[in-house]
């Protein structure tokens, strides 16, 4: 990642992340740049130049280019996501306009603030004012200093931005960097612990793949810097598991009591992910399918019902089902009892709303063949795709029993929440 200006290449700032380093490319980068995108509002079209085995998406402003460069598959809106962040970490530093000259003037800041934005080519999630600080131009008494001192001396040039740096920071509390002490919340704080369910059932039922993605939010409205114990009930060890850098500290609190110790960041983040494979996730629905075959046709019935699991009956929400077909189908008739339906190329959505408590709905569909397809249609691919949304069900049983909040208000709101979703949940019918 690079900074530059024009009318002439002059690299402000280069960080390798990974991968090797091609600087040596910038000038070839530079002249496509001239030629075909300069002073066309590149930054608003998301431009991007191809040269040999690399892309270089960037974003611009004035005189200042800002780019990637990148070897490998990486999707490509995050990247200008990115960019635009330390665009705009840039200009919000520079409150009197941003320009190259100023960025030459502090070039180690310039670095310090890419080390702090991403970590191994992957954008980290330090907030924006932080980052500002790290190349906050110079003040009075820094330019006075720096006139007396001079700027010969490298060493006490670096030294001095360290410092000031930490002294940024010296009124912040530790994680705090995640946490606004100007923020007067509403003295509450919302946890929803959300699991991803993945699965593929071959046609007898028998599964191919279970497992589950969880992750756990916050939603923080508290005032002050309060410290947060999350006592975790976990009934299976994750095979997996990563956190906030807020947690990074307190890992070991973790790994030893099952407690997430942290100073929450402002505002909704994720703290926790976590997985586990090879899992069997039950589900609080029954789905049957049943597909025949003639000559020249083919009959799909669909029943749903509902079912308790470990004694508890739930509401399926957000219930949708996608039936995707070999080439060659055209549709026939339908049976539906709830819900609507949507026909598609080679698919057909089965939109069913909610499926109640002890309710059970049934679908039917026949397809009939084209002529070229007959006496084929039994060695095409029949599939059918879940999308609900479950509220207040863990498959996993992975819940919170407790949250503690010290150096917080004295009266505040404390909630959980379990939440279950699909993720990718297939059913292949022949």
């Amino acid at each position: 990642m690079l900074f530059s200006q024009f009318p002439k290449l002059d690299i402000l700032a280069y960080k390798t992340y990974r991968g090797q380093r091609r600087k040596d490319t910038l000038p070839e980068f530079f002249s496509i740049y001239v030629s075909q995108f300069k002073g066309s509002n590149a930054d608003k079209e998301y431009p991007i130049i191809r040269i040999r085995d690399a892309i270089y998406p960037f974003v611009s402003s004035l005189d200042i280019i800002m780019c990637a460069i990148l070897t490998q598959e990486i999707p490509i809106l995050q990247v200008f996501g990115t960019l635009f962040i330390g665009l705009d970490v840039l200009k919000g530093a520079n409150k009197d306009g941003l320009s190259a000259e100023k960025l030459k003037q502090n070039p180690s800041a310039t670095v310090m603030m890419l080390d702090n934005l991403l970590d191994y080519g992957y954008p980290l999630i330090t907030q924006k004012h932080v980052l500002e600080s790290i190349i906050k131009p110079s003040g009075i008494m820094e330019k006075i200093e720096e006139a007396i001192i001079g700027r010969q001396n490298v060493q006490k040039e670096n030294q001095s931005l360290i410092d000031k740096y930490i002294e940024s920071q010296a009124d912040v509390r530790e994680n705090s960097q995640f946490k606004l002490s100007e923020i007067k919340g509403d003295e509450e704080v919302l946890f929803d612990v959300i699991e991803y369910l993945d699965c593929v059932l071959d046609k007898n039922g028998n599964p191919l793949l279970e497992e589950i993605n969880g992750e756990i939010k916050v939603d923080c409205n508290l005032s002050g810097y309060p410290e947060l114990y999350v006592f975790l009930s976990q009934p299976q060890p994750f095979n997996d598991y990563s956190v906030h850098e807020c947690l990074i500290n307190k890992l070991d609190t973790y790994e030893r009591e099952k407690v997430l110790t942290f100073t929450p960041p402002s505002g909704t983040s994720t703290i926790f992910y976590y997985n586990l494979k090879n899992i069997q996730a039950r589900v609080p629905f029954d789905l049957i399918p049943k597909i025949t075959f003639t000559k020249t046709s083919a009959r799909i019935e669909l029943k749903i019902s509902s079912r308790p699991v470990r004694g508890q009956s739930y509401v399926v929400e957000e219930f949708h089902i996608k039936l995707y077909l070999p080439n060659g189908l055209t549709l026939g008739e339908t049976e539906l009892q709830q819900g609507q339906i949507q026909q598609q190329e080679n698919a057909l959505t089965w939109r069913i709303g909610k499926l109640e408590i002890d309710q059970q709905i049934r679908f039917v569909v026949n397809y009939n063949t084209n002529d070229q397809f007959q006496g084929n249609i039994q060695q095409g691919n029949f599939l059918v795709c879940l999308k609900f949304f479950v509220n207040l069900y863990s498959p996993s049983q992975t819940k919170i029993d407790k949250v503690e909040v010290r150096n917080g208000a004295k009266v505040l709101t404390k909630k959980a929440r379990n939440v279950a979703k699909s993720g990718y949940y297939e059913i292949r019918l022949n």
